[in-house]
């Protein structure tokens, strides 16, 4: 997972993003919306009856300034009852199972988890940011049966979302800096390519999963971009060229893990289930 930047994410608390309009204005959809679509979730779910836990982890290179608060928000944003623990670490979550709360989101340097107590599974970042994308991506184009869509990086949440994205129906093109890491999703379906400059322009619809910025000029008119990768930066030719460009420092994944961890317990109430 890419280590986040407290200024980075200093905007989510106090949602100065304003991210549920740029979503409903790319997507016709907002954050929660997005979030139950991609857990499988029918669109008036209520999810106030859950209780959440944001858990500081201090190990590794430790606590990222305003992430927990941030994580708070979010969840909170979504309907459901969270707070942050005031202990870190194992007496956070010591805290957390004390207090009740059905979902703990933690995240250390290489992991970030939304734990689901009651039914003992996690969603992990990689899997909530690559399906919340890729959600995204095809409400933006109005779908993506049979339309041509490029990811860009091959690593965890690229190839999360490489599967997705077929799924969805769409015929996935992938390129990685480091060639044999999108050549191993040929085996599932995916066109490797190798020209990255090339592919890009050839390309309309694009799931850029890669710490990479696109220059503008080689960006095609009319580009929709879902865009989980960090850094994230697209000049004003690559702005003016694009349709939408999707991005959030946080939110989108979050999120999505919260929702489907909710939804290990929600989905045995469907009718279908």
């Amino acid at each position: 997972m890419t280590r986040l930047t407290p200024d980075l994410i200093e905007g989510v608390p106090d949602d100065k993003l304003d991210l549920d309009q740029r979503l409903l204005k790319a997507t016709g959809k907002t954050v929660k919306g997005i979030a139950l679509e991609a857990a499988g979730l029918p669109e008036d779910t209520d999810l106030s009856g859950f209780k959440a836990a944001a858990i500081p982890i201090t190990s590794g290179m430790g606590i990222i300034g305003g992430f927990s608060a941030s994580v708070d928000a979010i969840v909170r944003r979504l309907g459901m009852d969270c707070h942050v623990t005031e202990g870190t670490d194992v007496l956070g979550f010591s805290q957390a199972v004390a207090d009740g709360c059905d979902i703990m989101m933690m995240a250390d340097d290489r992991m970030f988890v939304a734990y689901n107590s009651r039914e003992r599974k996690y969603t992990d970042n990689s899997w909530g940011t690559a399906k919340g994308y890729s959600v995204a991506l095809k409400n933006a184009a109005g779908g993506l049966e049979g339309k041509d869509v490029l990811v860009i990086g091959a690593g965890m949440v690229g190839s999360w979302a490489v599967r997705f994205l077929m799924e969805m129906g769409a015929n996935v093109s992938v390129t990685d800096i480091i060639h044999e890491k999108a050549d191993r999703l040929a085996k599932i379906g995916a066109r490797p390519l190798t020209d990255i400059a090339a592919a890009i322009s050839e390309h309309t619809l694009l799931l850029n999963a890669a710490p990479f910025i696109i220059p503008g000029e080689i960006i095609a008119e009319g580009s929709i971009i879902s865009s989980p990768g960090v850094p994230h930066y697209y000049d004003q030719v690559g702005r003016s060229r694009a349709k939408a460009i999707i991005h959030d420092p946080l939110e989108i994944g979050a999120a999505v893990m919260a929702v489907n961890s909710a939804g290990y317990s929600l989905r045995k109430r469907l009718p279908d289930n």
